[in-house]
């Protein structure tokens, strides 16, 4: 991953991955955990297919907290 999965102090990060090639991107920091969830859960919900981007949320020590599996689908790798 090239996106730094660690959050700035007191945050949570989403972060998304491009299943077809493999690079991932910063979604947003923010101040909650629901805040963080809610914006990678609806991302997730709205995946059709099994190539699409895929959601996760790390905390401030860059621990994963979340992924797809919240929605009811298959944790991707």
């Amino acid at each position: 991953m090239s996106t730094e999965l660690k959050a700035p102090k007191g945050k949570i990060r989403a972060v998304g991955v491009d299943l077809f090639d493999h690079s991932d991107y910063l979604v947003g920091d923010y101040d909650s955990r629901d805040e963080a969830f809610r914006v990678a859960d609806e991302h997730n919900a709205q995946r059709s297919g099994m190539m699409d981007d895929v959601y996760y949320v790390y905390n401030d020590e860059g621990c994963y907290i979340r992924g797809n599996e919240a929605v009811g689908q298959k944790v991707s790798p």
